[in-house]
């Protein structure tokens, strides 16, 4: 090639690579593709248990995936006939599913909420009349994973609305790798993967109604408010959120109608979402406690709108009189609420509010616990201080960005301190906020090495080295939060059906009891069968093998739940009476009992431990106590086992008489093997196993259940049938 051809390509390739260097250095792109490298994040460490099948996980999606092969099953085959089945409730006859909660039934509608149910159903329609043949269930495994995805990129636009994009690319990862917020949105979990990102939406799109004057956005924060009032129990978050803020914002500035304009159209119609959803209706949308702090914001945003726009007084006594009118409005409320006049909250909720108000439904669910702070400081680390550094800036703002980000941060924390469960709800805040704190230190560094200051007459500037260094220590601190090791080494655990609900991560299988015991069940209990067991398991047996059960995760009935504790924990007469009056036909129990030899014995034996996570039915008797009144200290007992020069805490029946018959340590402690023999059982001459230092007794046999499966590989799970004296 001539010099002359070759200098001339060259200048082409040049050109060409300015202009590909100058397309990917506009912001527009840089930021496009950031978002895109969030959600690839997200999505990735959400369905890497994949790898261990397609299985949902914990227990509430097997039901709420029950609803969706429901919701399609009563369409035939048509989603939108099924959503009309679904909210035809109001009109139809109110039927009873026999699966749950036998004898009874479950009215489904009654006491579920229908988005996940819905959107899976509309997803796997969509796909299906694309062409793509995916199961109800894969479908419905990959909406959580998919939508907390989405999240990380629906916040960057709303921490660009309340701050700028920095802040919005930075919040969307540090969402993408929250702990918190994986934990519960990971491949086959539940509904807060489609919760948290329709609440982001309505905050977003309320934030833009007040700045654009805008009823159609509005009327979009409505809507996707109303997606969190189908999907969420926990829809009284935002849905009083957005009350505090436009009310706060109207007692300060009582004259803005915009405020008004914007916040009662979007509550109108959640509230219209509550009232139409059969398990909750008009009388909690508009005669409940949770609606205390809405309805106070509607009426003053509609005074503000159709009273004080032609009152013409100084803009203090307009306050005053705001302020007066919401007092009185919020008395007259809760007066009501306390006669009993209005609709109470349930106990989960009231638990939340007033964290030291707990009924023993509550207590006894370890998901419901109040975290610590270390707790909380695990899941976010760094987060939390640059979180605190942004709520200090904007800590006198009177601007309504700043306070709605104040009321986000400080509300959504306080309900993530007040249960376990909710500690997701404060990762789109601290997510932000920490955003913010990390921008607005970085913006100071940045200005004070601009600026020039003062010292002993001569002006000096602080050196760019320095704000260098500090920017290098705040990425540094920033680190570990992104690149969380909880995040990425927790993702890969496998769903808790697979591993027995032990929590692990190296699992090659050998704790897959309740995939055996459950497969046993469908092809060896009869169809209209009625199993036991505790309430924990009940999604677990119901939906899997489509045999009745007599309680569930769902709780909803504290009298059986209450019932079945007593059967468990008294003799064998009065169990088979409870059970008689269920219809009871099996009875399933779960204990994750381990081993070791006693070599010179040529025995194995079997135990419980009190920690490392394998808490089974002897662990929850206490609770069972707890839940009927009973003193947990008759039934269970901590002792310890010195053995290979270590002291093991060991979980065992207590000495006593209630102890020792009740008819659940009766079921836990069948034997399965020969050679087998429990830590508290004598082994020679009355004497114990070497080390233990516990009580020494046996347990009477069974007389009235017959063990017919104990599962594979471990015996974890035993399946007995119930043996009535009129039938021997």
């Amino acid at each position: 090639m001539e010099p002359g051809k070759a200098v001339g390509a060259l200048k082409k390739v040049l050109k060409k690579a300015a202009k590909v260097l100058e397309f990917f250095g506009d912001d527009r792109v840089i930021i496009s593709l950031i978002l895109i490298l969030s959600f690839t994040i997200a999505l990735a460490l959400r369905i890497v248990p994949m790898k261990w099948g397609i299985y949902l996980n914990e227990f509430d999606p097997y039901y709420e995936y029950y609803l969706a092969e429901t919701v399609l099953k009563k369409g035939n085959g048509d989603p939108i006939k099924g959503i009309f089945w679904w909210f035809s409730w109001w009109f139809d006859q109110k039927e009873r599913d026999p699966l749950f909660w036998a004898p009874y039934g479950r009215d489904l509608r009654r006491s579920s909420q229908p988005g996940p149910a819905i959107f899976s159903v509309i997803t796997y329609s969509i796909l299906k009349s694309l062409g793509f043949n995916y199961s109800l269930y894969t479908v419905y495994a990959f909406i959580p994973p998919t939508g907390a995805a989405l999240a990380s990129i629906f916040i960057f636009f709303l921490a660009k609305e309340l701050m700028d994009e920095r802040a919005g690319v930075l919040a969307s990862l540090f969402l993408s790798v929250s702990w918190a917020f994986i934990y519960r949105t990971n491949f086959g979990a539940k509904h807060e993967g489609l919760a948290i990102p329709l609440m982001i939406l309505a905050f977003y799109f309320f934030l833009r109604a007040y700045r654009k004057h805008s009823l159609a956005y509005s009327v979009l924060a409505g809507i996707f408010l109303s997606g969190v009032v189908f999907s969420w129990g926990a829809y009284l978050y935002p849905w009083n959120m957005l009350a505090l803020v436009a009310l706060l914002w109207i007692i300060l500035h009582p004259t803005d109608k915009t405020m008004a304009l914007a916040y009662v159209p979007a509550n109108l119609i959640a509230s219209a979402a509550i009232a139409i959803t059969p398990r909750f209706g008009p009388k909690v949308a508009f005669m409940s406690a949770g609606a205390i702090l809405p309805l106070t914001a509607t009426a003053i945003s509609i005074f503000v709108l159709l009273g004080l726009t032609t009152i013409k007084l100084e803009r203090e006594k307009l306050r005053q009189i705001t302020i007066l009118v919401s007092l009185l409005v919020a008395i007259v409320l809760g007066g009501l609420w306390y006669m009993g006049l209005l609709y109470s909250l349930p106990g989960r909720i009231l638990a939340v509010a007033v964290p030291l108000w707990r009924e023993v439904g509550v207590t006894t669910v370890a998901e419901h616990a109040i975290p610590t702070w270390a707790m909380l400081f695990s899941d976010y680390r760094a987060l939390i201080i640059f979180s605190f550094a942004g709520v200090i800036a904007l800590i006198g703002k009177k601007d309504l960005k700043s306070i709605f980000t104040i009321i986000f941060w400080f509300t959504a924390l306080y309900f993530a301190m007040s249960m376990a469960r909710l500690t997701l709800i404060f990762a789109p805040a601290v997510s932000i906020v920490a955003a913010l704190g990390a921008t607005i230190v970085v913006d100071m560094l940045i200005r004070l090495s601009r600026e020039k200051l003062r010292l002993r007459r001569r002006k000096q500037g602080i050196s760019r080295d320095i704000v260098v260094f500090s920017i290098i220590l705040i990425i540094i601190a920033l680190t570990p939060a992104v690149v969380s090791s909880p995040a990425i080494l927790y993702s890969h655990q496998p769903p808790l059906i697979v591993t027995s609900s032990i929590p692990t991560l190296d699992y090659d299988y050998r704790w897959s009891d309740w995939l055996s015991a459950l497969e046993w069940i469908r092809a060896n209990v009869p169809q209209h069968a009625t199993i036991a067991t505790w309430w924990d398991y009940g999604y677990w047996i119901s939906i899997n093998t489509r045999r009745k059960t007599t309680c569930d995760n769902g709780t909803l009935n504290s009298t059986q739940i209450r019932l079945i504790a007593r059967a468990f924990l008294s003799n064998e007469t009065e169990a088979l009476k409870i059970f008689k009056e269920l219809g009871v036909d099996y009875v399933v129990v779960y204990e994750p009992l381990q081993s070791a030899p006693i070599q010179a014995l040529g025995l194995r034996v079997y135990f419980s431990l009190v920690y490392g996570g394998l808490g089974g039915d002897l662990a929850k008797s206490a609770q069972m106590a707890r839940w009927i009144g009973w003193d947990p200290d008759k039934f269970t007992k901590v002792v310890f086992w010195e053995t290979g020069g270590r002291k093991y805490p060991i979980l065992v029946p207590a000495d006593t008489p209630e102890a020792k018959n009740a008819t659940l340590y009766k079921m836990i402690f069948t034997k399965t093997a020969p050679g087998q023999i429990f830590i508290f059982e004598p082994i020679y001459m009355g004497r114990p196993v070497p080390g233990y230092d516990g009580p020494v007794y046996k347990l009477p046999q069974l007389e009235h259940f017959k063990l017919v499966y104990a599962s594979e590989p471990n015996g974890w799970v035993k399946i007995f049938k119930v043996i009535y004296p009129e039938n021997n």
